[in-house]
């Protein structure tokens, strides 16, 4: 497991040299301009990396060499989804941060602080979640379309979903988002659900897959 989050390291740093450029742009860009909402480009891009990293190992290979090391295929996993975490974990101190110097410049509230937190974790967690068990059973470059086609159908159902709403999915939202305790531990139980349901479904596909 150690080995194979060493290597996830050493690839992610080699093949991506041009984010970690960008990222701290794309900060200091937020702190100058007090652009919220661009912050989000932060996680983003952060959250394309490992996706980026399943691309290279096809490339090379190393989806079928691995296969053949005398490692357990959910640790395999794991170390992906390590890598996961650990990103979204640097896109959320990062936008922490630079919401924090904001808030300070502006005499802000601590709830937006936490609120651009929370969805700095649901951006960083939720497209690598979708998109490494697709991945995985389809392969990159097919994984790519039906992402974009669960992607495109979320967003093309969505807004009629809410439109269509009576009235009381929009008061119960209201309700969650202005309540920044309960928003808090509803945003955490549906990230840990939404990782350890992917984390499953993904080790069992890759334990299913041949060599």
């Amino acid at each position: 497991m150690k080995g194979l989050i060493i290597k996830e390291l050493i690839t992610m740093f080699k093949n991506n040299k041009l984010s970690f450029i960008v990222i701290p742009v794309f900060a200091l860009f937020g702190v100058f301009n007090n652009q919220n909402m661009f912050l989000m480009i932060v996680p983003a891009l952060l959250a394309m990396i490992p996706l980026g990293q399943m691309t290279h190992d096809e490339l090379c290979h190393w989806d079928r060499y691995v296969q053949c090391l005398p490692v357990d295929k959910n640790k395999i996993v794991s170390s992906k989804y390590a890598m996961v975490i650990v990103l979204s974990l640097i896109a959320t101190v990062i936008i922490g941060a630079v919401m924090g110097i904001i808030n300070y410049r502006n005499n802000g509230s601590i709830n937006e602080v936490i609120f651009m937190m929370i969805c700095s974790m649901m951006i960083g967690l939720s497209v690598p979640c979708i998109s490494i068990p697709i991945n995985l059973k389809f392969g990159t470059a097919k994984g790519r379309i039906i992402y974009l086609i669960i992607v495109g159908i979320i967003c093309g159902t969505m807004p009629a979903l809410l439109l269509s709403d009576s009235g009381k999915l929009s008061a119960i939202m209201v309700k969650l988002f202005s309540n920044t305790a309960v928003l808090t531990a509803v945003s955490f139980a549906v990230l840990v659900a939404m990782i350890l349901i992917s984390w499953l479904i993904s080790i069992k596909i890759y334990e299913a897959k041949e060599v």
